[in-house]
């Protein structure tokens, strides 16, 4: 399933997929790319992010939000880049993520 938020320079695209009972969520926007990759169950999480990304701002919440939701193992894969991004276009971008992770939940649930 894919799901958007936001738009232009702020977009975050989700893309969601079972593999049988286990998620995997991809996480991207602007220059997409592999920045952090979060691996989680059991109720724990382990979060591995590329030398100088800060992706793990995306994918930390979003795990955190699956392993308290599902029983299952769950990976979250995220990459976004905007050369030039302003403190307001950063705050907007997390305050989309938010809302992307209640999207992607609700969506998981169904």
């Amino acid at each position: 399933m894919d799901i958007n938020v936001g738009s232009g320079r702020t977009l975050l695209s989700y893309h969601t997929e079972k593999i049988g009972e286990d998620i995997v969520v991809k996480v991207l926007g602007g220059k997409a790319h592999i920045g952090s990759v979060a691996v989680g169950c059991d109720g724990k999480n382990t979060v591995i992010t590329a030398k100088t990304h800060k992706d793990n701002f995306l994918a930390e919440p979003l795990i955190k939000a699956l392993i308290g939701e599902f029983s299952c193992n769950c990976v979250v894969m995220a990459g976004f880049h905007a050369d030039d991004i302003t403190k307001e276009e950063i705050a907007t971008v997390l305050k989309n993520h938010q809302k992307g992770i209640s999207l992607v939940v609700n969506s998981l649930k169904k």
